[in-house]
């Protein structure tokens, strides 16, 4: 068991890392939709999303083992674009780590909203156990979407 997981701001010298964890994560899509989310096997595009975006990493000592991005939508109002785990790492609280980083890390925080693939029903119970609510679908493809969910803060409620 890995004790130590630390969450930092990405770089772009760790592109390519990156994107070597997402495809690991994202074999399930890939098996399933035949393609991953856009761009998570792209070193150009995760440079410009390092760029452009509230990019971190996880990592466990020196290696790196995750990532997400956000985007800050509104005066309080983020969006969770993509929250990656290696599968070797997946279910030892992560992810649960994350949101608590976010929450904890982005004072002005009153509403977080993500998507979640329609076949992923693990993600479903997870963000809903962490008090997020379904709130809409969005339609990607013919057979495709994701369920949008939504969080609010409790000075919000």
């Amino acid at each position: 068991m890995h004790d130590i997981f630390s969450i930092s701001k990405a770089t772009v010298d760790e592109a390519e890392y990156l994107v070597a964890v997402q495809v690991k994560a994202f074999q399930i899509d890939v098996a399933i939709c035949g393609e991953g989310p856009p761009g998570y096997d792209s070193v150009d595009r995760q440079v410009e999303i390092i760029k452009s975006h509230l990019y971190y990493k996880i990592t466990d000592e020196n290696t790196i083992i995750g990532g997400f991005y956000l985007s800050r939508l509104d005066s309080g109002k983020y969006e969770l674009i993509r929250l990656f785990v290696d599968p070797a790492y997946q279910r030892m609280g992560i992810g649960t780590m994350v949101l608590n980083y976010i929450e904890e890390t982005f004072n002005d925080l009153e509403i977080l909203e993500l998507q979640a693939s329609d076949f992923r029903k693990d993600n479903h119970a997870f963000y809903e156990k962490r008090g997020f609510s379904k709130v809409g679908e969005v339609q990607y493809a013919k057979d495709s979407f994701s369920y949008k969910y939504q969080k609010c803060s409790i000075q919000q409620i």
